[in-house]
């Protein structure tokens, strides 16, 4: 899905496919797709790269990453459904996954979030908008 901002840049939201119960050939082509999509984009200034807090850092997840840090492409990480977790736990998933952006390097940062309980929703508000050049405010006007 494409959002169009009012000064014209795009927001794309890219379909998941972590948990999709397709055969891996089919997996293997989105990959594919995907990997293509974001190689040629030259429009591409940054992601947010969306993980289940329960099982973070999955193959798909670290290929991302290695993407974005092998072409200096900012990332910010939700590490979703907090809320699932108790505080230690959640802790110790989100120091794991902070470690491994900090072994990738790049501009890569990471951040616990759940819509549920709302939390880290103005922590993404901020990342959101300084991936997009933005405010805070001018995101929670849209």
């Amino acid at each position: 899905m494409i959002f169009v901002l009012p000064d014209g840049r795009r927001l794309v939201d890219l379909p998941g496919y972590g948990y999709a119960k397709v055969p891996e050939a089919v997996r293997t082509q989105w990959r594919e797709a995907l990997e293509h999509y974001l190689a040629r984009r030259r429009s591409l200034r940054a992601l947010a790269l969306v993980m289940d807090i329960r099982h973070p850092l999955t193959p798909f997840d670290q290929q991302m990453l290695a993407f974005c840090a092998a072409h200096a492409l900012p990332c910010h990480v939700l590490l979703t459904k907090a809320d699932k977790l108790g505080r230690g736990q959640t802790a110790q998933t989100l120091l794991a996954v902070q470690r491994e952006l900090t072994r990738l390097g790049g501009v890569l940062s990471a951040q616990v979030f759940s819509a549920t309980a709302g939390t880290g929703v103005e922590t993404a508000r901020g990342a959101l908008m300084k991936l997009l050049g933005g405010s805070p405010r001018e995101l929670a006007a849209r």
